[in-house]
């Protein structure tokens, strides 16, 4: 847990998104080597964080806090963030920031809020493919500030919003890492990474 004065180290698992190519289905409670996606992400980030929530709208039977879209600012995946931000600077206001990660990215690194959080200014992975902005630390302050001038209801793509915060970007190497369950077809890689993974983990052991 955090020391006392230190600022609060939070966790958002983004799960707001409509899930449309997954045939209708909700990715969060997508199946994958025996557990559902929003329960990996939560076993990997966790550990990480003083608190985690849900940006959605419900907790998936997790108990977490679960934060729902507000009606008062920008619309898509922006609009999880903008919520986010407002219910931590109202509840949790020892925290200057927060790490974000979808609920589709089962395989995201056990260090990713010390890499992207390091420095307290907003973040973004970075791979040779490119940033991944929904793995990423957002600075409370630059956050407000950049999606307080979009018009209400508009949307903010999150690697334009990246960079209106002038978010850093962190390289971190594996791909796997990032890899996104994001239909049907991508889960058949997913669980041979999964099983990778596990046995990479007893080899170790």
């Amino acid at each position: 847990m955090s020391k006392e004065g230190a600022s609060e180290r939070i966790g958002v698992i983004l799960a707001g998104g409509g899930s449309r190519r997954m045939e209708g289905r909700d990715k969060a409670t997508v199946d994958l080597a025996g557990k559902r996606l929003v329960d990996h992400v939560i076993d990997r980030l966790a550990p990480q964080a003083d608190r985690l929530l849900i940006s959605g709208a419900r907790d998936y039977v997790t108990g977490l806090t679960f934060i729902a879209d507000r009606d008062d600012g920008p619309s898509g995946p922006a609009a999880g963030l903008w919520a986010a931000a407002h219910w931590i600077e109202e509840v949790a206001s020892s925290a200057t920031g927060f790490v974000t990660a979808p609920v589709d990215g089962p395989f995201l690194p056990t260090d990713l809020f010390e890499q992207l959080a390091g420095e307290g200014a907003s973040a973004v992975a970075c791979t040779k493919q490119g940033i991944h902005p929904t793995f990423a630390y957002w600075q409370i302050d630059d956050l407000l500030r950049v999606l307080g001038a979009v018009e209400k209801g508009e949307g903010l793509a999150l690697h334009e919003l990246a960079k209106r915060c002038n978010a850093r970007r962190v390289s971190i190497e594996s791909e796997d890492a990032f890899f996104n369950v994001n239909a049907p077809s991508d889960l058949k890689r997913a669980e041979a990474l999964a099983k990778t993974q596990v046995t990479e983990s007893d080899s170790r052991e």
